[in-house]
């Protein structure tokens, strides 16, 4: 379930500061990282059935790091 605009502008300031708290939580990463991987995966499927599983989309990921074909920027995670 993706949240759109739509819904993000009905959540109550509360859920959106608890949102955010957990988005901020670093602890929760690992989670975040394969539940990412199986969203890729799905929207993947749903292209190109043929294309793999979360490891595959793991593996990708490690690849396109490894080659230096992306690159992860620190970024600050306050809002003001």
């Amino acid at each position: 379930m993706l949240l759109d605009i739509k819904q993000f502008n009905d959540l109550t300031e509360e859920e959106i500061n608890k949102l955010i708290e957990f988005s901020n939580n670093q602890d929760n990463l690992q989670e975040r990282y394969v539940v990412a991987c199986q969203i890729i995966t799905n929207l993947t499927d749903e292209i190109d059935p043929d294309f793999g599983d979360d490891e595959s989309v793991d593996l990708t990921i490690c690849k396109l790091l490894m080659d230096g074909l992306v690159e992860v920027e620190p970024i600050s995670r306050i809002l003001h």
